[in-house]
């Protein structure tokens, strides 16, 4: 059985079976949200949504070559850019999207960070974080 990884991290549970099956599997979220360190990009583990609808938003701290940062919501499965929020300023506080988006509650999603600076380049910020609400 072949297995292609991504080149980012994934936590799941992970169970094989005498038959040779794996099954990746992540706990359903009602709120989901993690930190990251330094850099222009990030990805966040998996979650399963709780809730049918939910919001995503985050944080980009200032202090770097980061003006802006936003956050894109991406199904796991097919690595499928689902929906990305609107552009705000890497101010150090939480901005969320106020749209919400559909979403299936037994389906695998990540939250991928992008901080640009006001040339809309790739620039990095000293903290970020991405979370739904």
């Amino acid at each position: 059985m072949a297995i292609r990884w991504r080149s980012v991290t994934r936590i799941a549970a992970i169970t094989a079976t005498a038959t040779g099956v794996l099954t990746l599997a992540a706990a359903p979220a009602s709120a989901f949200s993690q930190s990251f360190g330094s850099g222009s990009y990030h990805a966040s583990t998996d979650f399963v949504p709780a809730k049918s609808t939910i919001r995503i938003g985050g944080k980009g701290c200032s202090g770097g070559a980061a003006r802006s940062f936003y956050v894109q919501l991406v199904r796991t499965h097919n690595s499928t850019k689902v929906f990305s929020s609107y552009s705000y300023g890497a101010d150090g506080r939480n901005h969320t999207d106020p749209r919400g988006i559909r979403v299936n509650t037994g389906t695998s999603y990540y939250l991928r960070w992008f901080g640009k600076d006001n040339g809309g380049h790739d620039a990095s910020a000293p903290c970020a974080s991405a979370y739904t609400a």
